[in-house]
């Protein structure tokens, strides 16, 4: 399958793989939230802490090798986790929007589900694994 991803060009192989890393990421973070919450060994808040903590990791590595094939650096990381935080700021902002705007709350969600990914996408690859000094 990764001999398959390598024979696309960066235009279309980046988004590509970087939307697997992020269904695999969802999932981790979703397994995890799920594990510590049906073995009553935390609360929804830091169960989902955790599960942010590993499943950005996860993605930090997994987006480093494969989709902007990148050496991984604890300064690449501050960079990746600072865009990860703002991409949460754009995620609230999108549901704050629909709410205000008197919107279906699934008008929120679709604007977090379809934006969200591609704003992501563009701003790790400009900015998290950009050119560095």
């Amino acid at each position: 399958m990764i001999n398959f991803f390598n024979k696309l060009s960066p235009a279309y192989r980046e988004p590509l793989i970087f939307g697997v890393i992020g269904i695999a990421n969802t999932l981790l973070h979703s397994v995890t939230v799920i594990s510590l919450m049906e073995k009553a060994l935390t609360t929804s808040i830091p169960a989902n802490i955790i599960g942010f903590g590993l499943a950005n990791t996860f993605s930090f590595f997994a987006n480093s090798f494969f989709t902007y094939k990148r050496r991984p650096s604890l300064f690449l990381y501050w960079r990746f986790l600072l865009v990860s935080l703002l991409s949460l700021a754009l995620t609230v902002f999108f549901a704050a929007l629909a709410q205000a705007m008197g919107w279906h709350y699934l008008v929120g969600l679709a604007l977090v589900m379809l934006l969200g990914p591609v704003l992501t996408f563009l701003l790790h690859k400009a900015y998290a694994f950009g050119q560095t000094p």
